[in-house]
């Protein structure tokens, strides 16, 4: 009787190890079409499928589509994407929220981001708007003021949160 206790007990480690390592790593997946699927969270998975990324829902359903070369994880429903090199921002709907143009596109921080498209830079907000022309070779981080310092060449000035010049960048060596 002792015997078949421990068998019992062997058997059911192995399935717990292989359970843990399912939800926690991921598993491969050749019967859906996908070549690694991610553990859930928030009631999605995110999937690769040679070489692009989208999610699927709990129920298998693809949500978004394997067409992004990168997606990251949601946050407050928006997942930075990325296609060919270029960044934007997407849904839980799959829908273009930022497009899909920027080389760079930073962390938002109070709901501003630096973005960068042909090697200039520029401020956006999380609805995808343009507060700044994207003219600067540089933009500094927001101070608690809520200003920053922008350079074009040597020339530097600053701008406030709404995208505005505070010291324009042409005027800012005659101080």
């Amino acid at each position: 009787m002792k015997h078949f206790k421990f068998l019992r007990y062997r058997i059911k480690a192995p399935i717990i190890v292989l359970l843990f390592l399912f939800f926690s790593l991921g598993l491969k997946s050749s019967d859906k079409g996908y070549d690694k699927i991610d553990a859930f969270k928030n009631g999605m998975a995110k999937v690769y499928r040679a070489n692009t990324m989208g999610f699927i829902n709990q129920n298998g359903e693809e949500i978004i589509a394997c067409r992004y070369h990168f997606i990251s994880d949601f946050v407050n429903n928006l997942a930075k994407v990325m296609i060919d090199k270029k960044y934007g921002f997407i849904n839980t709907k799959d829908e273009v929220v930022i497009p899909i143009k920027y080389d760079y596109i930073g962390p938002f921080i109070n709901d501003l981001a630096q973005v960068k498209l042909n090697n200039q830079y520029g401020v956006i907000n999380i609805s995808g708007e343009e507060i700044t022309q994207i003219k600067y070779d540089e933009i500094g981080a927001f101070n608690k003021n809520g200003e920053a310092k922008v350079r074009i060449k040597r020339l530097e000035g600053k701008i406030n949160c709404s995208g505005e010049e505070v010291i324009p960048v042409y005027k800012s060596t005659e101080r």
